[in-house]
């Protein structure tokens, strides 16, 4: 848990995870996601399809798209609403793919 907000601690500590091949970090309920600007297929194998379908907590897990997949899916069938993922960010942020990966994992998981 990050105790200084401010944007330079923030900056900082997404650079890290990135550094560390760990592309998506949480902020608060807000899922940032950073392009590495190359695909790491391991990453969004149908193991890591399964293991967030199969998540108990998904917090116990890493920050990843599949998991706000995951918990759009979730809340669909158990509050009975509709629900929507908001993906913004500059030109050549990975929008496409964010909005592709999220898809891959919808068509994958079991309804």
């Amino acid at each position: 848990t990050m105790s200084d907000l401010s944007e330079a601690s923030i900056l900082w500590n997404i650079k890290v995870r990135y550094d560390n091949r760990q592309f998506y970090t949480y902020i608060g309920s807000i899922l940032v996601a950073v392009n590495p600007y190359h695909m790491y297929h391991e990453m969004y194998s149908t193991n890591y399809v399964q293991k967030y379908e199969n998540a108990l907590v998904l917090n116990a897990l890493p920050a990843h798209i599949f998991a706000t997949a995951s918990l759009a899916h979730s809340k669909m069938f158990t509050d009975k609403i509709n629900q929507c993922v908001v993906i913004s960010g500059e030109s050549g942020g990975g929008k496409t793919q964010s909005t592709k990966l999220i898809m891959n994992y919808l068509a994958s998981v079991n309804f």
